[in-house]
C-alpha cells in the first residue's frame, strides 16, 4: 500500500500511480519490493540485502549519497526472548518505504497505519518516519517500571534474608534481558542521530527536530535501563556481602566452640595419664572436682566471648 502526502490530506494510491514530485510513503512485502524495484527507482543491492539470513543480526542504518536503507530487529522489551518481528526501511528523496520482513502478528504494518493516521493532517515524510520509529519505544517506560519492581523485591527479600539458590540465578538472567534491552535502544539512538544529521540531504531542515526527539527518547530509555543494570550489580555485590556475612558467622560460631572444648580437651588428656603418684587420682572428690574445672572453664570462656561480642 503506498501514500501520498499532500498539504491537507493523506491519499491511498497504487504503486503505478505514484507522482515522484509529491511526499510518498508505503508498506511492502518482500514480495511486493522484489516486484516494484525497478519502477520504485531503487537499487537492487537493497533487494538482495533484504533478503539475506544475515539481517537477522542487524539493527542499523546505512547512509547513502542519494538514499538511506536500514533494518531493523524489532524487540518486545516486556518480554525479550520471545520471536522477533524484522522489518527493513528505504528513505529516499520524497519517499518512504517501509518493508516487511517478519511480521506473523501484523504489529510492524499496524505501526504504519498508526502513523498514518496520528498524522493525517500537515503531515511530512519526516513526521511519518517519526511516528514509525517511535512505535519501537512504546513499551519502554513499562518495562523499566516492571523491572524496578523486579529489583525492590529481590533487595527486600535480602533484607529479610530470604536468600536462596533462585536469588542469584534471577539476578544473572535479569542483567542478561537488560543487556539485550540497553543495547537495543543503543542501536535505535545511532538510527535517530543518522537521521538527524542528514547527512544526504533528504529532509526539510525545519522538520530534523522529530528525529531528535525521538534520538532523545532512545537515549533516555537507554540510560535508564544502564542505572537498572547497575542496580543489579550493587544487588549482586550485597548478595556476596551477605553470604559472605552468613559464612563468616557460622565459620565464628565454630570457632567459638573449638576455643571453649580446647582447655577441656587438655583436661581430660592431662587427667587421663594415669601416673602413679598423681593425688587427685585418689582423692575422694577428685571427679567432683574435675567436673566443677571445666564447668567453670566453659562458664569463663562464654563470658570472654560474651564480652568480646564474638557471638
Amino acid at each position: 500500500m503506498f501514500y501520498t502526502l499532500n498539504e491537507n490530506e493523506v491519499k491511498k494510491v497504487e504503486i503505478k500511480d505514484l507522482d515522484n514530485k509529491n511526499n510518498s510513503v508505503g508498506y511492502l512485502t518482500i514480495e511486493e519490493l522484489e516486484a516494484n524495484f525497478d519502477n520504485l527507482g531503487i537499487n537492487s543491492n537493497i533487494l538482495r540485502d533484504c533478503m539475506e539470513d544475515q539481517t537477522h543480526y542487524r539493527t542499523d542504518i546505512d547512509v547513502y549519497d542519494d538514499f538511506s536503507f536500514g533494518i531493523i530487529n524489532i524487540l518486545n522489551v516486556m518480554n525479550v526472548h520471545e520471536p522477533k518481528d524484522r522489518m527493513a526501511f528505504i528513505i529516499k528523496k520524497n519517499k518512504f518505504i517501509l518493508v516487511k520482513l517478519i511480521d506473523d502478528d501484523g504489529s510492524c504494518k499496524q505501526m504504519f497505519e498508526d502513523a498514518i493516521g496520528r498524522f493525517n493532517q500537515n503531515t511530512s515524510l519526516e513526521k511519518i518516519i517519526f511516528g514509525v520509529l517511535e512505535k519501537l519505544l512504546v513499551n519502554g517506560n513499562k518495562s523499566i517500571e516492571t523491572t524496578e519492581k523486579k529489583i525492590i523485591t529481590m533487595e527486600q527479600n535480602l533484607v529479610n534474608g530470604k536468600i536462596n539458590q533462585g536469588l542469584n540465578r534471577n539476578i544473572f538472567n535479569l542483567r542478561k534481558d537488560l543487556s539485550v534491552i540497553k543495547n537495543y535502544y543503543e542501536q535505535l539512538f545511532d538510527i535517530g542521530v543518522q537521521l538527524q544529521e542528514n547527512g544526504n540531504d533528504l529532509f526539510e531542515e525545519k522538520e530534523l527536530k522529530y528525529f531528535s526527539i525521538f534520538a532523545n527518547k532512545a537515549e533516555h530509555l537507554c540510560n535508564n535501563t544502564q542505572e537498572l543494570y547497575n542496580d543489579l550489580i550493587h544487588l549482586r555485590e550485597a548478595l556476596d556481602a551477605s553470604l559472605n556475612y552468613s559464612l563468616n558467622k557460622i565459620m565464628n560460631i565454630f570457632t567459638v566452640v573449638t576455643t571453649i572444648f580446647l582447655p577441656l580437651t587438655l583436661i581430660v588428656g592431662w587427667y587421663g595419664m594415669n601416673f602413679k603418684y598423681m593425688p587427685e587420682l585418689n582423692w575422694k572428690y577428685g571427679y567432683l572436682g574435675v567436673i566443677i574445672l571445666c564447668l567453670m572453664v566453659v562458664t569463663a570462656c562464654i563470658v570472654f566471648f560474651k564480652k568480646k561480642k564474638f557471638f
